[in-house]
């Protein structure tokens, strides 16, 4: 009898053991800025905290492995129950294998800005959560141009003579991103599509104006050749040490800016363009993998989605909030930062079509051979723009 009671008692404790035990949910992110990883672990901290049959575990992946590792997850069937995945590769690993439908499991997406959706949007129904928006916009050295006797720049023209006049031994007037990574194109296609250029035309004489204005300014000493191995991050590390006086960037750069070098006097303005100036929009879409653990992936994602939690951690991110009506009170007293609101409202989206990652991949590496003058500039456009037309047509 008393070894029967005890047998019992064993089992009872296995299983409370068993039933306190929390299923556990794996989420993949890029992001490599500390503040970024360090908010995103404290919202998954919280999480974990307030309920008691789920926990989330974070794992960084570095960006320029993640789409490459996340697609072979995804081929495996080992998908991470949730990815942050960027906006303009969405739809091409939808593709792949198709992410868990959102559209009525998360009813606060109906409230999300139509542009901070799309990309996540096909055939009507959406298949991720947009964490947060960002756009392009230009950053400048203060010191650099009033030294310079040189006002902001509102066109190419003048943007390609302040370049000149603020670069010297130890600085650069400008530098952008050339990896073959997708910031490539977030800086690159702001100065395309504001000359008229087109990513399916990119021999014709508009498109051809913007790679050779980088050209010209590379061979001018105005634009800094390591440009061809600089991440987003790396460009946000040169202007902060007074490396560069003008560079691309979205909201995110702002803070790590004024945490490296609290003396350093910028200023943030639309890119050049004159009339015709334009931003690339952009953001992280969180996607769910379509597998027995959905359900409580999407709990994360509705707690993410309350509108009075956004309001409590987009800011921190540095993102602008997927939702227009948070949107527009956020960085009431950030002036850099709500410069980027206005900003992302005339911004353009890239494509988003599945075919989108082969083609960014081309374009970024035709600005790479026309920097490193691999051959005359008309013979790389001519090349890239039938490797283009192939892909366009396998739609």
């Amino acid at each position: 009898m008393t070894v029967s009671l005890c047998s019992c008692a064993g089992c009872r404790k296995k299983e409370e053991t068993k039933a306190k035990e929390k299923e556990t949910i794996e989420l993949w992110h890029y992001w490599d800025i500390p503040d970024n990883q360090r908010h995103l672990e404290e919202l998954v901290e919280q999480f974990n905290k307030m309920q008691e049959d789920i926990e989330i575990e974070v794992s960084y992946i570095p960006d320029e492995d993640f789409k490459k590792q996340l697609a072979l997850a995804m081929s495996e069937e080992k998908m991470p129950d949730i990815a942050v995945v960027d906006s303009s590769d969405f739809q091409f690993l939808h593709h792949m294998k198709a992410f868990a439908d959102l559209t009525d499991a998360i009813p606060e997406l109906k409230e999300y800005n139509e542009k901070a959706l799309e990309p996540c949007t096909i055939d009507g129904r959406i298949y991720g959560q947009p964490f947060g928006v960002n756009c392009t916009g230009m950053f400048y050295n203060k010191k650099l141009l009033e030294e310079n006797g040189c006002e902001v720049p509102e066109s190419w023209e003048e943007f390609q003579e302040t370049a000149a006049k603020i670069s010297n031994e130890d600085v650069k007037g400008f530098a952008i991103t050339a990896l073959q990574t997708e910031e490539s194109m977030y800086e690159f296609l702001p100065i395309l599509w504001s000359m008229g250029g087109d990513v399916y035309r990119i021999a014709e004489e508009n498109s051809k104006k913007a790679f050779l204005l980088l050209d010209q300014m590379e061979k001018e000493g105005s634009l800094s050749l390591q440009s061809i191995s600089l991440t987003m991050g790396d460009l946000t590390n040169q202007f902060l040490k007074g490396k560069i006086g003008i560079m691309f960037n979205s909201s995110m750069a702002i803070d790590s800016i004024r945490e490296g070098n609290p003396d350093l006097e910028f200023g943030v303005a639309p890119i050049p363009g004159g009339e015709t100036s334009v931003s690339v929009a952009g953001g992280e879409i969180l996607a769910v993998a379509e597998n027995e653990k959905k359900e409580y992936a999407i709990r994360f994602l509705k707690f993410l989605a309350d509108k009075d939690r956004m309001k409590e951690y987009i800011d921190a991110f540095g993102f602008l909030a997927p939702r227009q009506d948070i949107m527009e009170q956020q960085f009431a007293e950030d002036p850099e930062k709500r410069t980027f609101i206005k900003m992302y409202k005339a911004a353009g989206i890239r494509e988003i079509s599945p075919e989108w990652p082969r083609i960014s991949l081309t374009l970024s590496d035709t600005l790479r051979q026309i920097l490193v003058e691999e051959e005359d500039p008309q013979t790389i456009l001519n090349k890239s723009a039938e490797k283009i037309e192939k892909i366009g047509a396998e739609k």
